[in-house]
Formats: C-alpha cells, sequence, structure tokens
C-alpha cells in the first residue's frame, strides 16, 4: 500500500492539527504507513499527500511562486471550511490545483463541484484514541458543555438560555476567531483533554455561528459531533443539513434556537432517552462510520486513480504565481482611526469629570460642617448580620439606582451552598437608593445584610474599597446595585478559589440583560488579550488579602479615567503576575442601559488606553 502524508500548519488552528492526527492514525488502522507533516511541502514522490485545511496550510507554508503551486497539485486537499465564509474562498486555489479534494461536508462537496473542483464526501468517524469516555451518560458530573468561537449570534443564543442553565453544571469554552486558536490560547482544549471533557458530560450544545444568509441550511459540524458521539456525550443542535446517515432524534436531537432550553431540561430528566441517544451514536462513529472504514476506501482510490497520475500532473505546473497564492504585502503601518470630534471629545469628558470632583468636594465640605469630619458613615444592619460567620461578603456601591438595587438584593439573598453576608454601601445618593435599601432590610430581617450610609459622596472605587474594609468573608464579591447574580454564583466562584489558591480572583461568564441580550467576560484569562481591551467586568470575587495587597481598586481614576477602574486592576493584577480564573458557567447578569457610565468611559477613548499603556508599560502591548 501507498505511504499517506497528512500535513497540517504548523502555525495554524489547532482543531485542523486534531483532524491531521485522526487522518494519520485511520490511514494506519487502514494497513497504511502513514505519518503528520507540517515542516515540509507535498511533492510527487509516490505518497498520498492530504493537506488538513489547505487555507491555512499553504497561507503558512513559507512557500512561493511556482514551488507553491507543484506543492498544491502534489496534494489531495482536505477541506473544512463552510462555504459561503472567507476560508472556505481561499481554499479554492488550492483545492483547485489538484487532481481531487476530500471534504468533510456534502455541502462543502456541492459547493466545490460548482466551481469546478472535483471533489468527493470524506465521511467523518471515531479513531480509537477520541474516545476518554468510561462512565455512564447518567453518571457524569457536567450536565452540559458548549465548544466553539463566539460570535454575536452564538453570544445572543447563550444568553437567552442563562436563566434555565444555571441550574446545572455546565462548561462554555468559549474563544474568539480573531488569530489562529493553538495549544497555547488560554480556555480552548484540544486532543486528549478535549475528549476526557467531552467523556464528563451529558450534553453538548450546538449553536449555529453567524451567516451571512440565515435562509440557506446551516453547516452541520462534524468535526465537533464526532468527537462528542465518540465520548457518549449527546448532541442537542439547532437544525442543520447534511447529517446523514445520522437520524434525527436517534442519534441526536435537533431543535430552533428557541426550543433549545425546553430540549435540554427535557432530555437531562429523562436518563433512559438520554443513554439511548448515547448508546446508538457512539455506536454509529466508532463502528460503521469509523474513520478508518471510510478513509480506508478514498485511499484505496487515490491509490488506484490518483497516484499514477500525479507526477506528470505536477510536471505541467505553469512557472507564474496565481494571485491568491502570492503571499501578502507587510502592513504599512497601523492607521489612526478618524476622530473628527476628538477634541471635543476630550473636553466632554474633562468637564465631567471635573464637575464630579467638585460636587464630591462640595459634599465633603458639607458632610465636614454636619459631623466635624469629611466622612461620615451610618451602620445599619438585620439580626441575621451579626450572627452570620460569612465565608463570601458581597459588596454592593449603590449611588442613584433605587429602581433596581432591591432585585439585585434580591437575586443575592437567594444565594445557597455558601455562608455569606452583604454589605450595600450607599455612596450619598440623591434619590431614594437609602430608603429602599433601609426597607429592604426591615422587610428581611432573616437576611444577613448592612447597610453603611455615606454622608458624603466618594466615588465607586471608594464605596468598593469601603466595603471590602468592613468585609468578613476570606473572600470579596463586588455586584454592581443594578446588576444581579443567580443563586449559584457565589459558591461557583468560592469553588474556583478554593481549588486554584494562586488566583488572586474569579470570575463567570456575565447575561446582558436590558437593552441588549448578549455575553460578557465570556473568555479565560489572557493577559495578551487584556493589553488589547478589557474583557473582564468587575462583578467578580477576589481574596480579601490578595485585593488589599493589589491595592484595590485606584480611586484616582475617578477624577481622570472615570470608568477604567476595573481594566486598571485587571491590568495591575497580571503586571505583578498574578491571574483570575474564569468559571465557564454564565452565573451573574449585567444590565445594560442606554445612557451609563459606559458611554462617558468611551470618550477620548484613545487618550484612555494611552495611559493605561503608560500605567502598565512592561506587559505586553501589541504594537502601536
Amino acid at each position: 500500500m501507498a505511504p499517506v502524508k497528512v500535513f497540517v500548519a504548523a502555525a495554524g488552528n489547532g482543531f485542523m492539527r486534531d483532524i491531521a492526527e485522526w487522518l494519520v492514525e485511520a490511514a494506519h488502522l487502514a494497513g497504511h504507513d502513514a505519518s503528520l507533516h507540517s515542516e515540509q511541502a507535498p511533492s510527487a514522490d509516490g505518497s498520498i499527500n492530504l493537506v488538513v485545511a489547505p487555507h491555512e496550510f499553504f497561507a503558512l507554508s513559507g512557500l512561493h511562486g511556482s514551488q507553491m503551486q507543484r506543492a498544491a497539485a502534489a496534494s489531495v486537499c482536505v477541506a473544512t471550511e463552510q462555504p459561503g465564509t472567507p476560508w472556505f474562498e481561499a481554499s479554492l486555489e488550492a483545492c483547485s490545483a489538484g487532481l481531487t479534494t476530500l471534504d468533510i461536508n456534502p455541502h462543502g462537496v456541492a459547493a466545490l463541484r460548482a466551481k469546478g473542483v472535483n471533489a468527493h464526501h470524506l465521511q467523518l468517524g471515531a479513531v480509537p484514541s477520541m474516545v476518554a469516555a468510561h462512565q455512564a451518560v447518567g453518571d457524569r458530573p457536567l450536565d452540559l458543555v458548549f465548544l466553539g468561537g463566539l460570535d454575536q449570534r452564538r453570544s445572543r443564543v447563550l444568553a437567552g438560555l442563562a436563566p434555565r442553565l444555571w441550574r446545572y453544571r455546565s462548561e462554555l469554552r468559549l474563544f474568539r476567531f480573531e488569530q489562529p486558536i493553538t495549544a497555547a490560547t488560554p480556555g480552548v482544549l484540544f486532543g486528549s483533554a478535549k475528549y476526557h471533557l467531552l467523556g464528563s458530560a451529558r450534553v453538548l450544545l450546538n449553536v449555529h455561528r453567524h451567516r451571512s444568509d440565515e435562509q440557506a441550511p446551516a453547516y452541520f459540524e462534524w468535526a465537533r459531533m464526532v468527537e462528542a458521539m465518540a465520548n457518549g456525550c449527546v448532541v442537542v443542535s439547532e437544525p442543520s443539513t447534511g447529517l446523514e446517515p445520522l437520524v434525527d432524534g436517534v442519534h441526536l436531537v435537533q431543535a430552533d434556537a428557541a426550543d433549545l432550553g425546553d430540549v435540554i431540561e427535557s432530555l437531562l430528566a429523562q436518563p433512559e432517552r438520554l443513554d439511548a441517544i448515547s448508546r446508538a451514536a457512539q455506536q454509529a462513529v466508532t463502528g460503521p462510520l469509523s474513520l478508518a472504514t471510510t478513509l480506508g476506501t478514498h485511499l484505496a482510490q487515490l491509490e488506484r486513480e490518483v497516484l499514477p497520475r500525479l507526477e506528470a500532473h505536477v510536471a505541467t505546473v505553469p512557472g507564474s504565481t496565481p494571485r491568491r497564492f502570492r503571499p501578502k504585502r507587510p502592513a504599512r503601518g497601523a492607521r489612526t482611526s478618524f476622530q473628527p470630534y476628538l477634541t471635543m471629545h476630550r473636553e466632554a469628558k474633562r468637564i465631567a469629570l471635573a464637575e464630579a470632583a467638585a460636587l464630591r468636594q462640595l459634599d465633603g465640605l458639607s458632610c465636614l460642617l454636619r459631623h466635624g469630619t469629611h466622612q461620615h458613615l451610618d451602620e445599619t444592619s438585620t439580626p441575621a448580620y451579626s450572627a452570620a460567620r460569612p465565608e463570601v461578603t458581597v459588596v454592593v456601591p449603590l449611588y442613584n439606582q433605587a429602581s433596581t438595587v432591591e432585585s439585585t438584593l434580591d437575586s443575592i439573598v437567594a444565594s445557597v451552598d455558601v455562608p455569606f453576608d452583604v454589605i450595600v454601601v450607599d455612596d450619598h445618593a440623591t434619590d431614594r437608593s437609602r430608603q429602599v435599601a433601609e426597607e429592604y432590610l426591615a422587610q428581611h430581617a432573616d437576611a444577613p445584610v448592612m447597610l453603611v450610609a455615606k454622608q458624603a459622596n466618594e466615588g465607586l472605587s471608594a464605596a468598593r474599597r469601603t466595603g471590602l474594609e468592613l468585609a468578613r468573608g476570606q473572600f470579596v464579591m463586588f455586584v454592581d446595585a443594578d446588576n444581579q447574580v443567580y443563586p449559584t454564583c457565589l459558591t461557583r466562584l468560592a469553588d474556583a478559589l478554593r481549588a486554584s489558591p494562586d488566583a488572586a480572583a474569579a470570575y463567570s461568564i456575565l447575561e446582558d440583560f436590558g437593552d441588549a441580550s448578549e455575553l460578557r467576560s465570556a473568555l479565560a484569562w489572557d493577559v495578551a488579550r487584556l493589553c488589547r481591551g478589557n474583557y473582564i467586568d468587575a462583578q467578580s470575587m477576589w481574596r480579601r488579602d490578595a485585593w488589599l495587597a493589589l491595592g484595590g481598586f485606584d480611586r484616582t481614576l475617578d477624577l481622570t479615567l472615570g470608568g477604567w477602574e476595573d481594566w486598571d486592576l485587571w491590568l495591575r493584577l497580571a503586571d505583578r503576575g498574578g491571574r483570575a480564573v474564569l468559571v465557564p458557567e454564565i452565573l451573574g447578569r449585567y444590565r445594560v442601559q442606554r445612557g451609563s457610565m459606559v458611554a462617558l468611559t468611551n470618550l477620548a477613548h484613545d487618550d484612555g488606553i494611552a495611559a493605561m499603556r503608560s500605567r502598565h508599560d512592561v506587559l505586553p502591548w501589541p504594537a502601536a
């Protein structure tokens, strides 16, 4: 039998390397001598050359001109991308150069053939190394996993499921396709680690990413589905075409986005049905659809029909360089954004921050006249507060949020499975915030809550510090008075800090509600990403000692960069070699309101970034 060489880009996405490794294993099982290659180019040397994800391999290969053309001509491309995407279009030239192409989805085969490519369907199936599960599906510790890139559509669908998912143990492994996803990308799993996760979960949720034509058939993502099914993890997916010979209701369950929550809850409540689907799918992808069987058929045909013609085909390659194969010219430097109103924005922000500072000075002077000091605190607490022995203290800064603070406190008081108390810090609000908080304490004597009412406004950072300094728990959770938490939030974050003694803080994915419905704080701790912009909200849990050692939120930023305090704190943590840990579940809610403080924060945005770079200049900032 002819040897098989499987090529994949060394610097490409790790998902493609996983597929390449499956092909090597399957070729071995089909009786071929097979090997994986990342550093050399395919040639007509008597081998069957399978190039996985040609849009990555040839773009990153370093080959030029006729050298690249000959390599593509000597290849059997294994196309993996969805038609209609830029990645599919980028693979066309390489697919066209070879005598034949394999695609892992029937949609891709049809689209390639429409472009004149001799394409055939490579049915993906399992290989033995993919199977890590040894637990029956009903005995697994995780109820649900999601693995995928995060875009706006997926963000909206997952946010809509948040009110249901908090009841279950879930793990949402999210990332953004802004650069190649590799083993070094925080929070993303490959190979055996990914198979172990799938083997620990009952259900894999599949939500389609945004498509330019939402009316066109959705692409069945075979690679992810096969991994899950091989490990007995039941797939719940939005409707897709191209899933044959798998059968909806037998090997997986399909449902429209609006019905996914009902379907997940129904399945998890029916262990016998869950087990039946798990066994049927696992038997299909490890049996009749095993990759060794399906690939073996293609390899026999390639050896019989393609290899004898390959050398002559490569010899016909012209010397010119097709446009798509030419390497991109290096960028001539970053362009500055067009900001015609920058001077006006700077002045507006300066005036707003100066006004806030002046009002605080007046508040302090008024307090001095009444109490003989620039700040005076009135403390009120419930009977349950003094009796509590909290592990977690929740700090709620309160300023002009009379309409939302009650629902915030309700969400915190509903917390389960961890001893906690709550400190509400009224930052001398000008509305009924203090009265609403006082009424809440009076009506909830069994809730461990204390109200600290300041007699002079000092700003958000100072309010948070006041609460933390009074905190009795070893862990301190910050929740703004218009946000909320789900009942399992405090215990899951505390569990994460206990499990990661080197982490200073823990945060969870947040569901936007109000004027938007998406996700935030959804990506794992990544210092390089943090330097590109803040992606972690202040709603997080800290070790009290670590927060104090770090200096907490910098209250001076209220006077210069109002709204940037949380980003500055995360950068300071990174600056000192610390880290936070993401709990990959949707455990909190972030209220989005038009006209919020974020609008002021984003004025003169570039000035703020420049100031942050200057404050933390040793961090890996992107090139200006």
